[in-house]
């Protein structure tokens, strides 16, 4: 492998890098946006975070087709990489690498609590909307595991999947 082709692969790597930080920035807008209610700019958000997707899975591509691989873009992982570059250039990428880990697993947490704030927020304006309509009560009664199983009203709002 040719030092330009590692040249360029780091290139992409911190190209990666990028795409997943401003990700993660669009996670933390959303969380904000969230909890202010701004619709118009969640809208906003989800065609920005659309869009980064569809740049970090380009960035992908680029990487499989710089190093001439032969697999898709799904089954796709840094160890495909590590097989085929020197020994003496696999500190810096397993460096970048380690900072992608971070930042997908930093997107991860902050997309689970994004979930779970809307989960929450329906469940409350559902129940809400159950006891002004009249329709709160719930009964406990046994499942066939023997477990005790609250019967809950009809949820009447629940988030795009």
């Amino acid at each position: 492998m040719n030092d330009n082709t590692l040249k360029s692969l780091e290139e992409l790597f911190y190209q990666k890098i990028m795409l997943y930080n401003d990700l993660l920035n669009c996670f933390k807008e959303e969380r904000e946006s969230l909890v202010n209610i701004d619709m118009e700019k969640l809208w906003a958000i989800s065609k920005e975070k659309e869009e980064l997707g569809q740049r970090i899975n380009s960035t992908r591509q680029e990487i499989i087709s710089l190093l001439g691989l032969d697999i898709d873009l799904k089954s796709f992982s840094a160890a495909h990489i590590f097989k085929i570059i020197p020994d003496t250039k696999k500190p810096q990428l397993k460096k970048l690498t380690m900072a992608i880990v971070k930042l997908k697993d930093e997107i991860e947490v902050l997309r689970s609590e994004n979930m779970n704030f809307i989960d929450d927020s329906l469940n409350f304006l559902d129940e809400m909307i159950a006891i002004l309509t009249g329709n709160e009560k719930q009964k406990e009664t046994y499942n066939v595991n023997c477990r005790l199983d609250k019967t809950r009203h009809t949820m009447l709002l629940d988030r795009e999947v």
